[in-house]
């Protein structure tokens, strides 16, 4: 049985409809949207919607590789793939929010004021959000929980263990012979040092397994794993979403 129901799927389905269409509206904003600074105008042309782009492609590739109905456990070629996109795609949305914080602080001249290491829009970059409207604040601490979860993906894929798909879970009903199976795999390799066998007891292990297309880190260290279709589509949204709400922000939008 398919992890995500055939409603769901078509409701995503609906939703990757109009992810190319908002990259490309964002393009054509680029000719109409008059940044008085130039740092602000590279920080949002070459960086956050060239990184938008990048993100519509990572969604197409891992959807690709991975369909939503997928049931059977991907190869490990096919695994690796996905998880390569799926890397690319944290460490792009990323960039996107910090891009958006850059364009803010260079397009009001508080590149000065404010040092390096205090440019973003997490909480705890206050002296950013304090500059910003209340309206834009408010609609940041909504987002607060969001920008906490790609922070922490993005930090264990920079600098602790990097994002991984796992390759299958064991129903309860398979997990005494799975078990088992881990066993006698052990020894195959450990004990009597059988390749043969290892190989032979793995693929039948391999079968046991169904697949749910979660995403994760360290297995001590992760607070959540998200079903990768699903997060990815809902991230690109939200980071449009936030780009235009900069464009409003700065009065750029026309």
């Amino acid at each position: 049985m398919a992890f995500l129901s055939p409603d769901q799927i078509k409701e995503i389905e609906k939703k990757i409809g109009t992810l190319l269409p908002k990259y490309n509206e964002m393009l054509l904003k680029l000719p109409f949207t008059p940044f008085q600074q130039e740092k602000a105008a590279e920080y949002f042309f070459h960086g956050f919607v060239r990184r938008m782009g990048t993100l519509v492609r990572c969604v197409d590739n891992v959807f690709a590789l991975i369909p939503m109905d997928t049931e059977r456990v991907p190869s490990k070629d096919v695994l690796h793939d996905a998880q390569i996109n799926i890397q690319s795609f944290f460490a792009n949305v990323y960039g996107c929010v910090d891009n958006l914080a850059w364009v803010w602080v260079y397009e009001k001249g508080l590149d000065k004021q404010i040092r390096r290491n205090r440019v973003g829009l997490r909480a705890k970059d206050t002296e950013v959000r304090s500059a910003l409207s209340a309206s834009f604040q408010d609609y940041l601490v909504r987002l607060d929980p969001w920008l906490d979860y790609i922070i922490e993906y993005r930090d264990a894929l920079a600098h602790r263990i990097p994002l991984y798909v796992p390759p299958g879970g064991v129903p309860e009903r398979h997990v005494e012979a799975y078990n088992s199976l881990e066993r006698s795999i052990r020894e195959a390799l450990y004990v009597r040092g059988d390749p043969y066998e290892y190989e032979r007891l793995l693929a039948e292990q391999n079968k046991l397994l169904v697949f749910h297309p979660l995403i994760s880190h360290s297995v001590t260290e992760t607070t959540a794993r998200f079903a990768f279709h699903v997060q990815m589509v809902v991230d690109f949204l939200t980071v449009d979403e936030m780009g235009n709400k900069m464009l409003d922000e700065l009065g750029l939008m026309r």
